[in-house]
């Protein structure tokens, strides 16, 4: 195996241990840098050599090692997605820029799902810099998730004749996440009219167009419909095991995180099939 995989996956876990400080620290409005690692229980720093990526979890048996309190079963979690999150960018895009920028977005995507879960919040200090940092970084995604886009290359031919091609990814980024957002709001206000009770919050809205920028509109509308038939696989599933009922809320923007991750490793080669397009 290629020696820059293995490291890169290496960093990923420890991006991951930094994610876990995002998920823990943001919705408490807390420094994500000061101060260091330390144990939520006892609040002892936590030593270089007890904050090793998964490892030190499983040395400690998963307790603290001051104070012997429960660390959650998320911590390594987190890490261990976060490593096959790195691996898989750079096993599907090598080490080029497609890499970087989806590894940025998938890590951003798991500090959202998490946050959701456990506080049902997507927080805007996130969302709203997520969708600006997409379309900054636009020209360095993979052309290939605008092979499907019909709109963005007329409308970049209208704006900018001369070289349509200069400002296809600004254009795909900025129409996705208008589009992404715009679409998910119009849903969340239409059932909001019609049955009298919020059913999205502003939340899901800003992730999906954040989703959007990143990845363009067929891509934002692909997570849209994935998150949505989990979502209700799940709901029915409890249902069926006395688990909730039609009022039970889940969290949303985990399943759009779900449908984030499914979009970015196999939304090209479905749209293809689907679309019927030779690759």
């Amino acid at each position: 195996m290629d020696p820059l995989l293995i490291i890169y996956t290496l960093f990923g876990l420890a991006i991951g241990s930094f994610l876990n400080v995002c998920i823990y620290r943001i919705p408490l409005r807390k420094s994500i840098v000061f101060p260091g690692s330390a144990c939520p229980q006892c609040g002892t720093s936590i030593r270089f050599y007890d904050n090793i990526p998964v490892l030190s979890y499983l040395i400690l048996r998963g307790k603290c090692r001051n104070c012997k309190a429960s660390i959650s079963i998320q911590y390594p979690i987190v890490e261990l997605m976060t490593g096959v999150a790195f691996f898989a960018c750079a096993w599907k895009w090598g080490f080029g820029s497609p890499t970087f920028v989806n590894t940025l977005f998938i890590a951003a995507i798991i500090v959202l799902v998490f946050t959701d879960l456990n506080h049902r919040i997507l927080p805007n200090v996130l969302t709203l810099p997520g969708i600006v940092v997409g379309i900054l970084l636009s020209p360095f995604q993979s052309r290939d998730f605008y092979l499907f886009d019909w709109i963005v290359p007329r409308l970049s031919a209208t704006l900018w004749p001369g070289n349509p091609q200069a400002v296809l990814p600004w254009m795909g980024s900025f129409v996705g996440a208008l589009i992404g957002g715009g679409l998910l709001f119009l849903v969340g206000f239409m059932y909001e009219k019609l049955r009298h009770r919020e059913g999205l919050g502003m939340g899901d809205v800003k992730m999906l167009a954040m989703i959007g920028a990143f990845l363009g509109w067929p891509f934002a509308i692909l997570t849209l419909m994935a998150g949505s038939l989990i979502g209700t696989l799940l709901g029915l599933s409890l249902m069926v095991f006395k688990r909730g009922n039609l009022q039970t809320k889940l969290a949303f923007g985990v399943f759009l995180g779900i449908g984030t991750v499914l979009a970015t490793f196999y939304g090209i080669q479905f749209l293809a099939w689907y679309l019927r397009i030779p690759r």
